[in-house]
């Protein structure tokens, strides 16, 4: 690399083809899963950009609002994979976290 020429990641276009939006939900995880970093699992595999907007968390349940910018097609994969693990998965009407 030349002295003082930044090098930049490539700009990552998101699965599923089209532009990503926000969509919200909340994620109620059942005690089993608590302790699994789920969220952590989901960016990775689905390549996608997420903010945590509020938790509660004990050893009994987990209750987070999730923000998460996708395309409809990647987000429908989401879910479905949050609610095949044991997630209960519910969106969250507009301005509530906002």
């Amino acid at each position: 690399m030349k002295r003082g020429v930044a090098r930049t990641r490539p700009v990552r276009r998101p699965a599923g083809g089209g532009r990503p939006t926000r969509h919200k939900f909340y994620l109620t995880y059942p005690k089993p899963l608590v302790k699994e970093p789920l969220i952590y699992q989901m960016a990775h595999r689905f390549d996608v950009v997420f903010n945590v907007r509020s938790a509660s968390v004990s050893e009994e349940i987990g209750i987070i609002a999730l923000e998460i910018d996708a395309t409809n097609e990647v987000l429908e994969e989401i879910v479905t994979w949050f609610r095949e693990k044991g997630v209960i998965v519910e969106p969250i009407e507009k301005n509530v976290i906002e």
